[in-house]
């Protein structure tokens, strides 16, 4: 029995991975000239078929390297971002008005990573500064200790190590604070990177997330008030899931992705920490149906 679950897998790999070639014969066929241009940024079947073929291309890359190792993780994110594609493409096919609001999503999505990287980046000039004081301060103690040694030998041996010591610890403090520059301040210096970061990162940031409010502004005041009444205030996936049809699948996949992929009690607790060989033959097959269902879908696109 279990053999032939094996062998289910495999073949289910194969077949996946055997629509890499129509999975990108669309992708060109429907990425010529789709490129959404300034003049069309209003215009929502262009998004729509943007969308369409940059699923296709993301598609592709998924065929390519997320199937020669099987494994509970991978395959439940590859399913429920694949499951989420499909939810946008669906709503592209019941209305394509859904190109702009694909539009607003981008926008804000990206007015989003932006404001993050504003408050991560001022965030990690305070963790800088603070890095250089605790620098000196993790310095002074040490040269305490080391004029305390009254072996010369022994001064001198801790005394080579010293230096080493002191950004050891920096360095490890920096991991643990995810701090993007702390590489370039071991040779620029703490206080001279946070000076850089402050004064060179900061402002070009800042102008890109003042670029995108205007755009913002600019495509709100731009569409149609029917545009704007299907841009929900906060996108929910099962409410969108719902509008296609789609609400099963939705509960379904949900359900193993909220279980497995974070760290409730349940999913620490509990015995089973990988998704059975026939769970996976599950999710492979919803897997290869969905690409084939999207590969329908494209050919709406002359």
């Amino acid at each position: 029995m279990n053999l032939n679950v094996e062998g289910q897998t495999s073949t289910l790999v194969t077949l996946i991975t055997e629509l890499q070639p129509l999975l990108n014969d669309e992708a060109l066929r429907i990425r010529k000239n789709a490129e959404v241009t300034e003049s069309m940024k209003l215009d929502a079947d262009s998004w729509c078929r943007s969308a369409m073929g940059d699923s296709l291309v993301k598609l592709r890359l998924f065929t390519e390297q997320n199937f020669n190792y099987i494994e509970t993780m991978s395959i439940l994110a590859v399913t429920r971002y694949i499951f989420e594609m499909s939810v946008w493409l669906l709503l592209f096919k019941m209305d394509s008005r859904y190109g702009l609001v694909y539009s607003s999503r981008l926008i804000d999505t990206q007015l989003r990573y932006w404001k993050d990287c504003k408050a991560q980046t001022e965030r990690e000039v305070q963790l800088l500064k603070k890095f250089e004081s605790e620098e000196k301060s993790i310095m002074e103690e040490e040269l305490k200790k080391l004029n305390e040694i009254t072996d010369s030998k022994i001064k001198e041996k801790e005394a080579f190590k010293l230096s080493s010591f002191v950004m050891k610890k920096i360095d490890d403090n920096a991991a643990r604070h995810f701090s993007i520059y702390a590489e370039q301040a071991k040779s620029n210096g703490y206080s001279f990177q946070a000076h850089l970061v402050e004064n060179k990162q900061l402002p070009v940031i800042t102008s890109s997330i003042t670029e995108l409010e205007n755009e913002k502004a600019s495509f709100l005041s731009s569409i149609p008030e029917d545009i704007k009444l299907l841009i929900p205030k906060r996108w929910n996936w099962c409410d969108m899931a719902k509008k296609v049809d789609l609400g099963d699948e939705y509960e379904y996949i949900y359900s193993y992705t909220s279980k497995l992929l974070h760290a409730t009690p349940s999913s620490i607790t509990t015995n089973q920490k990988n998704l059975e060989l026939s769970e996976i033959n599950i999710f492979l097959k919803y897997v290869h149906v969905k690409i084939k269902d999207i590969l329908s879908l494209a050919k709406h696109y002359p």
